[in-house]
């Protein structure tokens, strides 16, 4: 059934394109495979409409994530990668014949064609006319709408693809002036469009390919309450070789046991952004969990657990710095970083430091929906969050006044605040939370309601 929809939603993205929609948005639930639907996008365009096709993504590492899969998915179909001179390409991309690079406007493509570089790239150019059919925009949620307007101008016909869950697109201006403005240069370029343009084409993604059942249930709630999505995975699963008898085990069985996301509580303590204890907590439970002899079950495929399968995710450089010097070289192959780096990745297991944790407050970049969504989102099999005991009780403390700009109905703090607040009460309420080495009780969600 979950096919299904999924084939039915990429039938009707495509179909807009043979309509000639003159701009079209489709919202993504995590892991639903939108880079896919670009990629399709791309093909359909310029292999069947026989048009100018450009793809915008927000980084260079997209721009070689689509390149690659483009240049080997399209046959002998020629692929252009439009980058500055002189870039660092990545070594494998000589062992595809029909790539090409391009550094000046003068040498892309005439005819029916498929070019790709990151937005900054593409704002370079300056022609009074639309150099392409059609533009299709990658995680185009992150991209502010003054940096849209840079290169908007340069095709006919515009697909908005993201994720709306994910991390708001980082503005280093300041924006008062515009925070009254819901399409302001500020806003997220689908969102602003839309509100321009509100008769315009919107499409949904129904599904997650990436996330299992239990993660959805957790998820979707806190961080997509207007757009539902299910799981579309099949056999999931992780299995121990090796009995567990340490007190971290419990937290490692009960995802065997089928609960995907569970919390690790250390005692109360206010620690500021670097939690010496937690680190070692954290990287001493990936340790325990390759050392039981783990296999995992991935939609009927099983695989040894190894390092480089896991990921760990923090808010903050230096808690990044404080995970990477414990982890020594025999886990030299975990993925450790940011949230604003994670965005677009995955990894089977993931382990997480929770943004609040430790902290005598609660500000808005740590309350962020967003962070916490792609934190929570990462993994397709199980994650482990790692946090001080009392988030929940931090939470009702710092509930948000409501600061709500005249003629805005969107409170990004307040909606990061109810979101965390609802996974932490799912957590208790499914008796997800377990006590670190050093040992607790959780608190009980009567109090926290209370």
């Amino acid at each position: 059934m979950t096919a299904e929809l999924a084939d039915r939603a990429l039938d009707a993205v495509l179909r807009t394109q043979w309509a000639g929609q003159p701009a079209t948005v489709l919202r993504s639930p995590p892991g639903a495979g939108k880079t896919g639907v670009a990629e399709r996008l791309a093909l359909q365009s310029a292999r069947l409409l026989n048009e100018r096709c450009m793809v915008v993504t927000q980084t260079n590492e997209q721009a070689f994530d689509l390149a690659r899969r483009l240049a080997a998915n399209s046959g002998q179909f020629p692929v252009h990668l439009f980058a500055k001179q002189g870039l660092d390409l990545p070594a494998d991309f000589a062992q595809l014949p029909n790539l090409n690079i391009v550094n000046r406007m003068a040498d892309l493509p005439n005819g029916p064609s498929i070019s790709i570089g990151n937005a900054t790239k593409w704002s370079w150019l300056q022609t009074p006319d639309a150099l392409f059919d059609v533009q299709i925009v990658d995680e185009a949620f992150q991209l502010p709408d003054y940096r849209f307007q840079l290169i908007a101008n340069l095709a006919a016909r515009h697909v908005l693809i993201g994720d709306p869950g994910q991390i708001d697109p980082f503005v280093t201006c300041e924006i008062e002036r515009w925070r009254c403005d819901p399409a302001g240069p500020q806003v997220a370029c689908p969102t602003a469009l839309i509100k321009r343009h509100p008769s315009i084409a919107q499409l949904e993604l129904p599904v997650s390919r990436r996330l299992n059942s239990d993660t959805v249930r957790l998820v979707q709630p806190a961080f997509y309450p207007d757009m539902p999505f299910s799981a579309m995975s099949i056999d999931r699963a992780l299995a121990f070789g090796v009995a567990g008898i340490m007190p971290f085990d419990a937290a490692l069985d009960a995802v065997a046991g089928g609960s995907s996301v569970v919390m690790v509580e250390l005692p109360a303590q206010i620690t500021g952004q670097i939690d010496n204890d937690l680190a070692h907590e954290l990287v001493s439970a990936i340790q325990r969990l390759l050392s039981r002899q783990p296999t995992m079950r991935d939609d009927g495929r099983t695989h040894e657990v190894t390092p480089d399968m896991i990921g760990v995710v923090c808010a903050h450089v230096n808690q990044v710095n404080a995970v990477r010097e414990r982890l020594g070289p025999d886990l030299a192959e975990v993925f450790v970083e940011t949230a604003n780096r994670f965005q677009g990745i995955e990894r089977p297991f993931m382990f997480v430091h929770h943004p609040l944790s430790g902290r005598a407050d609660a500000t808005a970049f740590h309350l962020d929906a967003g962070r916490l969504c792609v934190m929570l989102s990462r993994h397709r099999v199980g994650c482990w969050i790692f946090g001080r005991a009392g988030i929940a009780e931090q939470l009702q403390r710092f509930a948000p006044v409501g600061d709500r700009a005249l003629g805005i109905d969107e409170d990004s703090e307040f909606r990061g605040w109810s979101a965390h607040l609802s996974i932490m009460l799912s957590l208790i309420q499914s008796g997800r939370i377990y006590p670190a080495v050093y040992g607790h009780s959780p608190t009980p969600v009567s109090q926290i309601a209370s």
